[in-house]
């Protein structure tokens, strides 16, 4: 049943993962025609690898059956309409506008921040991802500083400070909307004991003590990262859930 709203209320937000299984349950067909519009429909078509296929059909699903939790709306009735950019958004039912959500999946994996801002975004990650290159690929995307962060610490800890920064500041992006325009050397995240801060070069328009940003592991193998733009004095609250109960009904109901 539809909770609405007012679950966000005092800086709430609801991060949702979900360990994709490697079958749905429902005929593919079925899950298809309720959970992608036309558009979707087309993308998912022109997949010509049958993993990335099938995360993509499982976060529609997953969006979709969120959605409808938060407002009474069938999954087929929501709409969307992106930016310039391409960042998503509620476009109907147009009274639910209020509501926004991103999306991210990662090989095993989909997650989504669902809240009552515009600026959130969520990031996720496997950390047994193969990274042979990651000297090379911080040296591109990296702050300085976030680049020598790198070479403070030990080997092993170093792949999983690499994908700390990594996730950060992609759900950082995400918030913004706007893409890689930001430029990721613009701004440099500094970890701490359970918690991340940001940095942003001089005249980058923005202010680090607007943001929260947790990190999350849902198992050894997988790490989330959230940016949500606080309000003015406004306390930020990421609560984590499992969506493999709601998602077991879903994809096992019959149309």
């Amino acid at each position: 049943m539809p909770t609405g709203l007012n679950e966000f209320e005092a800086g709430a937000c609801h991060l949702w993962y979900w360990r994709v299984p490697a079958q749905l349950g429902r005929p593919l067909g079925e899950l298809e025609r309720q959970f992608l519009d036309a558009a979707e429909a087309e993308r998912y078509a022109r997949f010509r690898v049958a993993p990335a296929a099938h995360l993509f059909l499982a976060s529609r699903i997953l969006l979709r059956t969120l959605l409808s939790r938060y407002w009474p709306a069938r999954p087929e009735d929501w709409h969307f309409a992106a930016n310039r950019w391409g960042r998503p958004r509620v476009a109907e039912p147009a009274q639910a506008a209020g509501l926004h959500f991103n999306l991210s999946h990662t090989d095993g994996l989909v997650a989504c921040l669902v809240g009552d801002r515009e600026e959130l975004g969520v990031d996720t990650e496997t950390t047994r991802r193969p990274m042979a290159d990651m000297a090379q690929i911080a040296g591109r995307f990296f702050a300085a500083r976030e680049v020598a962060a790198l070479g403070e610490v030990t080997e092993v800890e170093r792949r999983e400070r690499f994908f700390e920064f990594w996730t950060l500041k992609e759900s950082y992006i995400k918030a913004r909307g706007i893409g890689l325009s930001l430029g990721l050397s613009n701004f440099a995240f500094t970890i701490g004991v359970g918690r991340a801060t940001i940095a942003f070069e001089p005249g980058f328009g923005d202010n680090p003590a607007a943001w929260d940003f947790r990190q999350f592991r849902v198992d050894p193998e997988f790490l989330i990262a959230t940016s949500v733009r606080r309000r003015q004095g406004e306390a930020i609250t990421v609560a984590i859930r499992d969506a493999a109960p709601l998602m077991a009904e879903t994809t096992s109901r019959p149309v």
